[in-house]
């Protein structure tokens, strides 16, 4: 499931604060590693600059420079103190050419080849990720201090260097920045939060207005902060909104003239004739034969009435179409004030199917109920029943040489609830499906065109959907997605 715009913000703005601060920490990192290492080098430097300083001395005295090294007193003191010098040096060492040492911290690795270990004048060179890496390596960091005899190389000066206390020192550092960051970042995401809210209340806003305008309601304008950019936005909506409901109005309007003028015509032909009818019957019956000829007794037979009346039942029939038309309008048009409580969807399926199946029954049709896990929702159970029972019984009109009627509900996204009533009848033209909804459209002869309006009218009042699919010669089917609670 994708996530919202809000989430994706607030998430977005977290992400780069907590960016920020890693890219910090790690340059605070990276400065606390090169400044060990220099701390480092510097111990190391002093130690072997003041060997390096005896040990001059000491082959200058003449005799033999290793036995000079190795037996000199203060060259053996300067080593054997290194352990006090600083817990930083692990070992200090006069070697030879070869990596021998002639003199040692450790006497009993004299005369032994000492493993060179990272040159850490060389490590301070490097970029950083090199000088992290041999912070937290095995092998010990030295400082090398070249010892030469005259013009020619002699040895070396080799100081060994512990990284463990520079890994101890970053973290302790590492730790109070992780517990910073996190803070930061918590602290970003309700600032992120709150931001977003802002920023996208306007879309709330805008999001609101386009579903009341789904719901039929009137929408005059929407409130949007004062904003230039945001300022052509509620114009332009109110114009809509304005456009919309004059569309609206019109196409109502224009079915209600559309089904009122057509009874009107009818009584008016009807009327005429009647007129007419009653002026011949008039005309007819002015001078009797009897009178005329001078004939006493003859009796002129009753006239026919049975014209006016066969014209008076259409205008009787047409009136009470016309009564159906305004009421169907009025129905249409007027706010419902909706007695939203809890409904239990499989009771209400049950019941329209129990109105429904005697007629069905005897059409060759057969009704069945499918509901799974829908359990209970928020609505009007009178309009909600009046709404199934509109569509289930326009499925069964729909299957004049019997059929298959099934209505089912499950629980769908959002926390709403899908109702479907399906038929295997005539189906629907699918140029024509963008009409069915309108109110007084229909496509049967003896339809009104007032059922499926209700429906639509109904389920805009309990803010939900309606969805319509339809095959010609094989059914339909419409689905209602209504808010569950």
């Amino acid at each position: 499931m994708r996530a919202s715009l809000r989430v994706r913000q607030t998430a977005a703005v977290t992400l780069l604060i907590a960016l920020a601060m890693i890219m910090l920490s790690l340059q605070h990192v990276a400065n606390l590693a090169r400044v060990g290492l220099e701390d480092s080098h510097g111990i190391g430097d002093l130690l072997g600059r003041t060997i390096y300083q005896r040990a001059r001395d000491a082959i200058a005295a003449g005799g033999d420079p290793e036995s000079a090294l190795r037996t000199d007193a203060g060259i053996r003191s300067i080593l054997e103190s290194t352990a006090a010098y600083s817990r930083n040096v692990t070992y200090a060492a006069v070697v030879d050419n070869e990596g021998r040492a002639i003199a040692h911290s450790f006497p009993a690795a004299e005369g032994q080849r000492i493993e060179p270990g990272e040159n850490l004048a060389a490590v301070l060179d490097r970029d950083t990720l090199t000088q992290i890496r041999a912070i937290y390596a095995d092998r010990a960091l030295e400082v090398v201090l070249p010892l030469e005899l005259g013009d020619a190389p002699f040895g070396a000066i080799r100081v060994g260097l512990s990284p463990i206390l520079i890994r101890d020192g970053l973290a302790k550092a590492v730790q109070p920045m992780l517990w910073t960051t996190a803070l930061i970042s918590c602290a970003a995401i309700l600032v992120g939060m709150i931001l977003a809210g802002l920023i996208l209340r306007p879309i709330h806003v805008i999001n609101s207005g386009l579903m009341k305008l789904q719901r039929g309601e009137k929408v005059g304008s929407i409130e949007l902060p004062a904003d230039e950019e945001l300022e052509g936005v509620g114009e332009s909506f109110r114009a809509i909104s304005e456009k919309l409901a004059a569309r609206s109005l019109g196409r109502l309007m224009a079915g209600v003239t559309h089904e009122v003028r057509n009874p009107l015509n009818a009584m008016t032909i009807h009327l005429e004739l009647v007129r007419e009818h009653l002026h011949r019957l008039q005309r007819s019956s002015r001078a009797p034969v009897g009178a005329v000829l001078g004939l006493e007794g003859r009796e002129e037979p009753p006239p026919d009435m049975s014209g006016a009346r066969e014209h008076i039942d259409v205008i009787a029939s047409e009136i009470k179409r016309l009564d159906e038309v305004i009421t169907g309008f009025v129905r249409f048009i007027r706010p419902e004030e909706l007695q939203l409580q809890p409904v239990n969807v499989q009771s209400v399926i049950s019941e329209v199917i129990a109105l429904v199946e005697p007629d069905a029954r005897r059409s060759g049709i057969v009704c069945r109920a499918e509901v799974s896990s829908a359990g209970e929702m928020r609505a009007d159970p009178a309009l909600l029943r009046q709404a199934l029972l509109n569509l289930a019984l326009n499925g069964c009109q729909a299957m004049p040489n019997g059929g298959k009627l099934t209505m089912g509900a499950k629980t769908a996204k959002d926390r709403r609830v899908a109702i479907t009533i399906e038929d295997t009848g005539v189906g629907i033209a699918a140029d024509k499906l963008d009409s069915i909804f309108d109110l007084y459209y229909t496509t049967k002869p003896e339809g009104s065109g007032i059922g499926l309006s209700i429906v639509y009218r109904i389920v805009q009042l309990h803010g939900g959907e309606i969805e319509v699919q339809s095959t010609e010669g094989r059914g339909t089917t419409f689905r209602l997605l209504l808010p569950q609670m």
